[in-house]
């Protein structure tokens, strides 16, 4: 057996809902009192057990909304529906937001989905390569139509999400030491307040902010590739503030 088949088979048997060990263990050896089905059924459960220890630990604050032992039972059927599509841990879980909104029983808390999402940016921030800042004083050098022609970016880590609930307040809240303080900054939040918010990762740091309206479109803007000229004629008066706070502020890291 040529070892793509062998990965195919071993993977089957480690990820499928009804697997056949049987099969897949003739390729496995036996070792002392252990059978090589029961050797590849032990390898089965400590890789499930990682899956839902890395989802627990990356969608922390869901777990907590939802509760640990439910928490538990859509991690198990997510990794049911969800197998593994790389060998690299970090990108286990990508549509575990959109999970979560499909469950019925969760519909009526539309906003732990949303959760998620934070969640998964910030995992995504996280495991992006540290990017230099660029020096701005070099735009005060073109021209004025080399200026008007300029394309601005983002931070490669940096994502951008719009809820109609209090998300980063929520995911906040559940940062407090202890369970009392984290019940009482969820009691004094509105649940029900559309929030717009940037994750992105400077040098060591994860950064969360909330942004205004305004703010939050002309992001978009610059992620969509605005040139400048664009962006003036989007934004008007506005241009000048908005581009200084992204600058400032280092929502903004790069030109060209």
């Amino acid at each position: 057996m040529d070892l793509s088949k062998l990965q195919h088979l071993v993977a089957h048997a480690l990820f499928d809902k009804q697997p056949d060990l049987i099969a897949a263990s003739k390729n496995v050896l036996s070792q002392g009192q252990l059978n090589a089905e029961q050797r590849l059924g032990i390898y089965r459960n400590s890789t499930r057990a990682i899956l839902k220890q890395h989802l627990a630990a990356l969608f922390s604050v869901s777990q907590q909304l939802i509760g640990q032992q439910r928490f538990a039972v859509l991690s198990n059927t997510f990794i049911d529906q969800n197998q593994p599509s790389t060998p690299y841990l970090a990108d286990f879980g990508e549509c575990f937001n959109d999970f979560i909104s499909q469950q019925e029983a969760l519909k009526s808390h539309p906003y732990i989905a949303d959760v998620a999402s934070l969640e998964w940016m910030r995992h995504l921030a996280w495991h992006q390569p540290n990017q230099p800042i660029a020096d701005f004083s070099q735009l005060a050098e073109l021209n004025e139509q080399a200026q008007a022609e300029l394309h601005f970016e983002l931070p490669s880590s940096a994502s951008l999400l719009h809820s109609a609930f209090a998300v980063d307040a929520i995911w906040l809240a559940h940062q407090a030491k202890s369970p009392l303080e984290v019940s009482e900054q969820l009691a004094s939040l509105v649940l029900k307040s559309e929030v717009y918010v940037i994750i992105w990762r400077q040098g060591r740091h994860l950064k969360q902010s909330e942004l205004s309206h305004a703010q939050w479109r002309f992001l978009q803007c610059v992620q969509q590739k605005y040139t400048l000229q664009a962006l003036s004629d989007e934004f008007g008066s506005d241009i000048t503030t908005l581009l200084a706070t992204a600058v400032q502020q280092g929502w903004i890291c790069n030109f060209n």
